[in-house]
């Protein structure tokens, strides 16, 4: 029976000292309660770190400690100081997370975090190899482990790998900057879907893909070798009804806490003269704190009616403090909540309580119960769960949330008060028209994103990715039934073995030889040669070299192989075996001096690109070309192309790469039906890669082999995965016996 294995840097449970000893106890990370409705499950496990930093275990002690993990279906990974110190605050949080939240500022790149980033997600790979079956489904969470999809892919293929991202994933030019960018882009790409909050993470994440590995994305897919990945994005969603819940009872409860948060803050704003305004954030410079607190301060300059009539509840939650950035950042915050105190505080009023501690989850709900306002405002945020939490623990669908637009939650909460947390005067501004909103508006607001969280809550966000990698690996089964398998190859060669009239035809760019910067050097090489002998020696072949290639360069290239068939420019020339060139059709090419100036144009505005002049076709390269600008100009080019070709009988083929203008009604199906018709064949095969193929295998009848190189949508019967792969096949059927 398959299982589902949950990998993600740290375990849900870890380790505390008490009177009693050592005991298991719940950490305290955001981890969404679906998840763990999920590891409770008999089929499904748990991979962590246990980070149980400045906790010694004694060595006598460990089985028993290791055995209460795995009775909670947690399986420990155990990592060294220097593992904790380069991978977690190195790596991890001193590279990759001020990279990907944009602060490049405070990215370090070091050599040595890079190696134990490597090293500690091998120990992760080798754990999970350990446990997993290859029909077991991994789900592999967030930054620290971005290495690990295409480690494990590397060592089991058959792995059925999800990958969900919690931060931002930056735009290309932020990643370019860091040395190993390639290698952590292939690493993810080893799931085989690819997760994210928003579609601007998605979006950064398949340009990064193009710009650095040159595969395009299809409905956002791209196809590696034999196998899809799949991009998608899921905002992550809450527990509705528990904190819709645990609200109410808080809010019904009869007995009261003196000590409590709500107890306390219901003192302050019981008379209605003080509105309480939240802020809680983990101590980090992505949050905005700083910034908050300066807007707040001018607030209260502008609006000194304000003054004694309004609070900000300052949580900051205590983080990564081992970091000097931190350090720093704590004593900011500390200095200007003083200073802010100082300047406008009371005997009997203070602006902002400021509170620097963690906070338990029924301290949140208390908080969020109890505030008229909640301001989040971080500079960059991967999601923020706070702003959802709050707006359903509004039971009765009033309170104002104030929220920044670099946050992921933004796109999904509409009816807040949007703010661009770096404008001071804006959030100022906010602040204001959140303090005057109307009750009405409030209930009308909130009314639609309360609906709106309900219907996506977490469990929706967990099931709807699990189920979409169910559909990627479906996809991937149906793809691998058309793929040329041991089996259909045997089935080739004996249809081959037992035939007497054979016609093959083949493309020669990306199906005999693979592509090159400059078109011109993708020359045939030994190889080549080596197999197109072997297969025109036997009588029996009658082997079409079909390609958009001009006349010149192929009779350059063949000029020694008389006995194979060339059908030059799409079906413009051919050449039969032993023969001279000759058109096909009578075309002319006095359009070609209309078309060029534009072509020209767009080569001189597009840095690295070619135009390729043929006898009768004009071919714009753009592969060399930066991938984002080559498809803008691609399509601007089209579609001024569209408006000169409608009147001059030409057609715009759009290729790999490449743009081709031509005579209409010339392709390569046309050309190939002619050579059909010559005898009357018991054996046709057809490769191809590109969509100028598709009118080849059009034309084949159907108990023709047509064979797509690559996995792109087609209307061949098999696709095969490269050009190595074509040539293995060539050169089986050269082997067998004539």
């Amino acid at each position: 029976m398959s299982k589902l294995i949950i990998v993600s840097n740290r375990l849900p449970l870890g380790v505390k000292q008490s009177e009693k000893g050592l005991e298991m106890v719940e950490k305290s990370m955001r981890i969404p309660n679906k998840i763990n409705t999920y590891f409770r499950l008999d089929d499904c496990m748990w991979v962590g770190w246990d980070g149980n930093e400045g906790i010694e275990i004694p060595k006598q002690e460990h089985a028993q400690i290791n055995k209460q993990y795995e009775q909670e279906c947690c399986h420990p990974i155990e990592l060294t100081p220097d593992e904790v110190v380069n991978h977690h605050y190195g790596f991890c949080n001193g590279t990759i997370w001020p990279l990907f939240h944009y602060f490049m500022q405070y990215s370090e790149f070091n050599t040595e975090y890079w190696e134990y980033y490597k090293q500690v997600n091998q120990k992760f790979a080798d754990k999970v190899l350990a446990l997993a079956k290859p029909t077991d489904t991994i789900w592999i969470q967030d930054y620290q482990l971005l290495l690990l999809p295409k480690l494990l892919r590397d060592t089991q293929p058959d792995f059925t790998i999800g990958f969900f991202l919690h931060i931002p994933f930056p735009s290309y030019e932020i990643l370019r900057t860091l040395p190993w960018r390639r290698e952590i882009v292939e690493g993810m790409l080893g799931a085989d879907l690819v997760a994210f909050h928003t579609f601007d993470y998605e979006r950064h994440f398949m340009s990064s893909v193009r710009r650095l590995l040159g595969y395009d994305n299809v409905l956002n897919t791209v196809k590696l070798d034999e196998r899809v990945v799949k991009f998608d994005n899921f905002p992550m969603g809450i527990d509705f009804d528990f904190f819709n819940s645990n609200t109410k009872k808080l809010e019904n409860s009869k007995t009261a806490n003196g000590d409590s948060l709500r107890e306390e803050f219901s003192k302050i704003v019981s008379d209605g003269k003080v509105t309480l305004i939240l802020s809680i954030d983990r101590l980090d410079y992505a949050k905005g704190i700083p910034q908050r607190l300066e807007a707040y301060e001018l607030f209260l300059t502008q609006n000194p009616n304000y003054l004694e009539r309004v609070c900000l509840a300052l949580f900051v939650i205590p983080s990564r403090e081992v970091l000097t950035e931190y350090q720093s950042l704590k004593k900011t915050v500390d200095e200007m909540v003083g200073r802010i105190n100082g300047q406008y505080g009371t005997a009997g009023w203070m602006p902002i309580w400021y509170f620097y501690r963690p906070l338990t989850m029924q301290e949140k709900i208390e908080m969020y119960s109890v505030s008229d306002i909640a301001l989040v405002a971080p500079l960059r945020d991967g999601m923020n769960l706070i702003a959802k939490e709050y707006m359903a623990s509004r039971t009765d669908e009033t309170g104002v949330l104030v929220l920044s637009e670099m946050t992921g939650v933004s796109k999904e909460m509409s009816e807040a008060i949007q703010i661009n947390p770096s404008n001071i005067n804006e959030v100022a501004n906010a602040i204001k028209e959140a303090l005057e909103m109307p009750k009405e508006e409030q209930i009308e607001r909130n009314r639609i994103m309360r609906k709106r969280l309900q219907a996506y809550n977490e469990e929706k966000w967990a099931n709807d990715i699990l189920n979409a990698l169910k559909g990627v690996k479906a996809l991937q089964k149906k793809n691998l039934t058309r793929k040329i398998s041991p089996k259909i190859i045997d089935n080739i060669k004996s249809r081959y073995r037992e035939s007497k009239s054979r016609i093959i035809f083949l493309d020669y760019d990306g199906t005999l030889t693979g592509f090159h910067k400059d078109p011109q050097k993708a020359i045939p090489n030994k190889e080549l040669y080596t197999i197109l002998e072997r297969l025109v020696s036997d009588t029996n072949n009658r082997i079409v070299i079909i390609s958009g290639r001009d006349k010149e360069t192929l009779g350059e290239w063949f000029k020694d192989y008389n006995q194979v068939t060339f059908i030059a420019e799409h079906g413009v020339w051919v050449k039969p075996p032993n023969g001279e060139w000759g058109m096909l059709e009578k075309i002319d090419k006095q359009w070609m001096d209309i078309i060029r100036p534009l072509i020209s144009f767009y080569v001189d505005r597009t840095p690295r690109s070619l135009l390729e002049e043929k006898n009768y076709s004009l071919v714009w390269h753009y592969r060399n070309a930066d991938p984002d600008l080559g498809e803008i100009r691609a399509w601007e080019l089209k579609d001024e192309l569209r408006a000169l070709v409608s009147n001059l009988n030409l057609e715009i083929m759009d290729g790999d790469k490449v743009i081709e203008i031509k005579n209409s009604g010339v392709n390569k199906g046309r050309a190939a039906a002619k050579q059909l018709v010559l005898k009357e064949f018991d054996f046709i095969m057809a490769l191809g890669d590109d969509w100028t193929d598709e009118f080849t295998f059009e034309v084949m009848p159907k108990d023709a082999f047509t064979i797509k190189v690559g996995t792109k949508n087609t209307m061949a019967n098999y696709y095969i995965d490269s050009v190595k792969s074509v040539r293995d096949l060539l050169t089986l059927l050269g082997e067998e016996e004539k």
